[in-house]
């Protein structure tokens, strides 16, 4: 299915009160989608895994708290419904700079790593999607590494 279809599927009902959903732009909604996924691999979504989404979604998109928040939410919607990752990340390929698709793997590997350690799903669910993404093997590990020096995690 395409990201398209994706966003017509989802625009043809999920609101949940009296007033209508807010318009989410599809490159912001597809990146969130995708983080959200990240935040999700372990199975909860941390605090600090939150929080790394919120900044990420903020800083890259100029975006207040509220904006932010019904972002999220409007990702985990569809998210709940199904989540493609080739339709998400293709559609993100295309519309996307290869800077922003780096620093979009970075804050993979900073939510994956927020609660202090990577499970095999998250490694594995991490370098699908950065593949996925058009990134070559060595552009995903340069990236890792720079966040694991960020985060202190790094060994010399």
């Amino acid at each position: 299915m395409s990201f398209a279809k994706l966003m017509q599927r989802f625009k043809g009902g999920v609101c949940t009160d009296d007033r209508p959903a807010q318009q989410q732009d599809p490159l912001r909604l597809a990146t969130a989608a995708v983080l959200l996924d990240i935040g999700y691999a372990d199975g909860t979504l941390s605090r600090e895994e939150d929080e790394d989404l919120l900044t990420y979604l903020k800083r890259t998109f100029a975006l207040d708290d509220t904006m932010a928040q019904e972002l999220v939410k409007a990702a985990a919607e569809i998210r709940a419904q199904t989540i493609d990752h080739f339709a998400l990340t293709h559609f993100i390929r295309r519309n996307a700079t290869l800077t922003d698709r780096i620093e979009i793997v970075k804050t993979m590997w900073r939510m994956a790593y927020a609660d202090g350690r990577l499970t095999e799903y998250e490694n594995y669910l991490v370098r699908k999607l950065a593949d996925l993404l058009g990134l070559e093997h060595h552009v995903m590990i340069d990236a890792k590494v720079s966040v694991l020096q960020e985060l202190g995690l790094a060994t010399s």
